[in-house]
């Protein structure tokens, strides 16, 4: 093969090399539809998430499931959380702690990949078409323990509540939250977080156990490195 025709070749496969965006750049987390998956809870109704323009409103009427996506694997070192959220309307919240009791109207989850491991939905996760999640932080909005409380998950050692709004939350409120998902780690489990085994983000709301129901917005969800400016 002649030299220039190898220097042809060489441009042409520099134009086919995936762009890494790093989370310092502020990766907007997409919320249509088609970039997430519902993931049910057997013998549960379901939840409805309605897109509307850019926000996500999240509707819960005795029921409870996920949507969750997974992470492109070109953004790297998504160490911040931000987003925005409001709960318009909620039955009487409860405590993140007893199980079979611990509805919430609005929560965001940031869950940890295992491999080979037992994990959050069982040993055959994979096979049942579910992730694999070692680790978990839940931030909740809507509690009966205080903003800041960080509680065991009633359903899993791996996992930890995050209060981020307690009882003294108001409705129809907008509220902006920015997260050191690194720090909260830490502080919900004695040691440093794997960030490369951070996988899934995942939204949701739970008014099956109390028989209640619930709506809430979400917008602007978004992933930053720490210390980068807020957009």
């Amino acid at each position: 093969m002649c030299r220039r025709a190898l220097l042809v070749l060489t441009f042409l496969a520099g134009l086919f090399v995936p762009q890494v965006t790093t989370a310092s750049e502020g990766w907007q987390v997409p919320l249509e539809a088609a970039n997430w998956r519902t993931l049910k809870i057997p013998g549960a109704r379901e939840n409805q998430f309605v897109l509307r323009g850019d926000t996500l409103q999240v509707i819960s009427d005795r029921s409870v499931s996920f949507r969750y996506m997974e992470l492109p694997r070109s953004v790297v070192a998504p160490a911040e959380l931000s987003w925005r959220w409001r709960v318009d309307r909620h039955t009487p919240l409860a405590s993140q702690v007893q199980k079979g009791q611990d509805d919430r109207p609005l929560a965001i989850h940031v869950w940890y990949h295992t491999e080979g491991r037992a994990s959050l939905f069982g040993n055959i996760a994979s096979i049942a078409g579910r992730p694999n999640v070692g680790h978990l932080l839940n931030y909740v909005w809507g509690a009966t323990e205080h903003a800041g409380s960080v509680l065991a998950n009633p359903y899993y050692d791996k996992g930890r509540v995050i209060v981020v709004v307690g009882a003294e939350g108001r409705t129809g409120q907008w509220l902006e939250v920015r997260r050191d998902i690194v720090e909260d780690y830490r502080r919900a489990f004695g040691t440093a977080p794997d960030m490369a085994a951070l996988r899934y983000i995942a939204i949701s709301a739970d008014t099956d156990d109390l028989a209640g129901n619930s709506s809430a917005l979400v917008r602007a969800l978004a992933f930053h490195l720490p210390g980068s400016q807020k957009r």
